[in-house]
């Protein structure tokens, strides 16, 4: 692996250079066989947030801000002769204050400013309920707190599975038609079945959502509508999750196009809502997504024979805008100056640190930061005019960052909350409570301690370690000392990735009652503000978890760091490093992983090994690698492959056997029938949760193991 060592740094200047050429204008488009076809591009985005004036980083590189995406979508619009430009979903909600102190307004003018053709609807759209939603499209004044006047979307916005129930018609037209190029394309909307479960009872109130069944209904009534109409081309722009790992398309836009007949004139659906990476081909339609927050795009090319309207080639790339050696646009800068101009507290620091408020050891233990979101959730206000919750629970893998010593800013608050999650009120009884502290204590693949300890407010509790986990907590009350009543009802704040049994708590999913409410970063800063009034930002640890008969010792007390995520180019270095690679001697050829990278030598090993093939040219190694993702990896490790019915008869007999994604099916059961991998709690084998480092270790010194035996 001494490859970089005999590359001079000019080499690698212009292998990043490349790299950055390629993103910025794309390679070559192919020209049809036909010589006849009309060449047109859809140039889109999803889960922009109003993301305005924030910036993202991908790997170790800055990336996004609207600026930033601007300048990289105007320049491929420039490119092509024909073009649209469309988004898909979830454009507001959820926002940076820049946007969301003036109900997203700058958003949309920022989308009007820049062109946009066609919009869907996401759930975020209706975070405020539907004549904000409405209002926000069609223009007028914004319900809520009656401060801000919309001009509208100068663009279309289409959804067909939204209905409204005093008309028992489509909320808003479910379909539109534009020409470009001499030829018609169609775009029908949808957005995902799971939005009245995202946002709160009265943000759907008067409307409904077409069940799994009846949106198929509506799509192919729709295509024909179109089709009556002259328009071959058809794209859906599903604000539905979907999700292409190993060259394997999954999730609900995949379950929406296995749904479609084969014949179906839908060409295309593009995906959206889990904010992740779709680039494949679904029974005949082309799904994709461009992750969120501004830090990709998503071009898809068409061939459209101009006499039958037929697409004769489809693809698509997905650009992450690196703000490297990028201009900012004058006209984004312009608009989002005019908002901080309004808004003068958005350019001063929510306040200030002395740099201990840290998320230092909060796997583990209670932890200063942990403490002061917990609080901040506690007190979210869910709509519906009660008091604060009884208690909050905040999952230790969700504090990305510390507060940072000296002055804090809104983005420092958002690299500690980065995901956007909804807050979620639930109904507990003091034994489901109880049970819930239970459940933060599991196991590694190993039978190591897994510990993802909660971070609480509104109760105490002292946890013994030398006791069994069913009898570990020995005391358990308010912040009083009262104690806490098995049978009783509280009110208990989490966040979405929680509610849904995420990490493992799934007691969670009894709960007696759920309320989804606002963001957790909007409720975070506007917490800050309003108790530190800009001054100093302060939060400790006061004895609301005690935790006795804990061993000392370094060896059986792993640092925090060991359960943190591991991503896929750190889980390659770790594989690369046990196995002693050292067999290549030039650069990794993905297009995401610059020659001077860190994890560079350890990707190209994994590659010339087999190990790894990446997909569209791209590897994404900042990624989570999920557990299904590392068995594909180590199972090539592994001789003896388990043959197809003895695989299906393996996983079946998982719980979620049955969310194993079709590429993991064989790689996984062989592992698990050479003992290497091992199903979580209540026989689960959680395939798209992802992988600790301690549990990565593992299974790379287990599957190492087997190959050498």
């Amino acid at each position: 692996m001494s490859w970089k060592k005999v590359l001079g740094k000019s080499t690698i200047r212009v292998a990043a250079a490349t790299l950055l050429l390629t993103q910025l204008f794309g390679a070559a488009g192919s020209v049809s066989a036909a010589g006849k076809d009309v060449e047109v591009h859809l140039i889109g985005i999803n889960d922009f947030h109003g993301q305005l004036d924030t910036t993202s980083m991908v790997g170790d590189k800055k990336a996004g801000s609207a600026p930033i995406l601007a300048t990289y979508l105007k320049e491929a619009k420039a490119k092509y002769e024909h073009s649209l430009l469309f988004h898909n979903g979830d454009s507001v909600g959820a926002s940076a204050p820049v946007s969301s102190m003036d109900r997203d307004e700058p958003t949309m003018e920022w989308m009007n400013m820049m062109g946009f053709d066609v919009g869907s609807l996401g759930n975020h759209e209706f975070d405020q309920g539907i004549a904000a939603l409405k209002a926000q499209i069609f223009g007028g004044l914004d319900p809520k707190e009656g401060k801000v006047t919309h001009a509208g979307a100068k663009f279309d916005y289409v959804n067909a599975n939204v209905i409204e129930n005093s008309t028992g018609k489509p909320l808003i037209k479910p379909y539109v038609i534009k020409e470009v190029g001499g030829v018609k394309i169609g775009f029908i909307g949808l957005v995902t079945k799971s939005t009245p479960n995202k946002v709160s009872p009265a943000g759907t109130a008067g409307v409904r959502f077409l069940s799994a069944e009846e949106e198929v209904e509506a799509v192919n009534k729709y295509a024909k509508e179109l089709q009556d109409q002259g328009v071959e081309t058809i794209i859906v722009l599903a604000h539905d999750p979907a999700s292409t790992k190993e060259g394997v398309t999954t999730g609900e836009a995949a379950d929406l196009a296995k749904a479609l007949p084969a014949n179906s004139p839908v060409d295309v659906i593009v995906a959206g809502d889990n904010h992740a990476l779709a680039n494949g081909v679904v029974n005949g339609k082309l799904i994709v997504q461009a992750y969120s927050y501004g830090t990709a795009f998503e071009d898809i090319k068409l061939m459209i024979d101009p006499v039958t309207g037929d697409v004769t080639e489809k693809s698509a790339t997905v650009t992450t805008t690196f703000q490297e050696g990028v201009k900012e646009d004058p006209e984004t800068l312009a608009i989002i100056k005019k908002s901080l101009d309004k808004h003068p507290e958005l350019t001063k620091p929510v306040g200030t640190t002395d740099g201990t408020v840290l998320r230092t050891d909060a796997y583990n233990n209670e932890a200063p930061l942990g403490n002061l979101i917990a609080d901040a959730m506690r007190q979210a206000d869910f709509g519906d005019k009660a008091s604060k919750a009884d208690f909050a629970f905040m999952n230790p893998g969700g504090i990305r960052a510390d507060l940072p010593k000296g002055d804090v800013t809104f983005a420092d608050l958002a690299k500690i909350q980065p995901f956007g999650n909804t807050l979620v009120k639930l109904e507990l009884t003091g034994e489901q409570v109880k049970t819930l502290l239970q459940q933060q204590w599991g196991t590694n693949a190993d039978g190591t301690p897994n510990t993802k300890t909660l971070q609480i407010a509104g109760l105490k509790y002292t946890a013994d370690f030398s006791k069994p986990v069913t009898e570990r907590v020995t005391a358990l009350t308010l912040e009083d000392g009262t104690p806490i009543d098995p049978k009783k009802s509280y009110t208990a704040v989490v966040n979405n990735f929680m509610a849904a049994g995420g990490d493992n708590y799934k007691v969670l999913l009894d709960a007696k009652s759920s309320l989804a409410g606002p963001i957790d970063l909007d409720v975070f800063y506007k917490y800050i503000t309003d108790t530190f009034k800009g001054g100093d930002i302060q939060a400790k640890k006061e004895a609301r978890i005690t935790n006795i008969g804990v061993a000392t010792e370094p060896a059986e007390t792993p640092a925090p760091a060991n359960n943190e995520p591991i991503s896929r180019a750190e889980f390659v270095t770790a594989l690369v490093n046990m196995l002693k690679l050292d067999a290549v001697s030039t650069a990794p050829a993905f297009k995401d992983v610059a020659a001077n990278a860190a994890y560079a030598d350890a990707i190209a090993e994994a590659s010339k090994a087999g190990f790894i093939q990446g997909y569209g040219g791209n590897f994404y190694p900042e990624r989570d690698i999920t557990r299904e993702e590392a068995a594909t990896i180590l199972a090539k490790l592994v001789n003896s492959p388990a043959s197809e019915a003895k695989a299906a008869t393996i996983i079946a007999g998982f719980e979620d056997g049955k969310s194993v994604a079709a590429y993991a099916l064989k790689p996984l059961a062989k592992l698990i029938d050479k003992g290497i991998f091992s199903a979580t709690d209540k026989k689960m084998l959680e395939p798209k949760q992802g992988l600790s480092v301690n549990d990565a270790k593992a299974l790379i010194q287990k599957a190492a193991a087997a190959k050498a035996s």
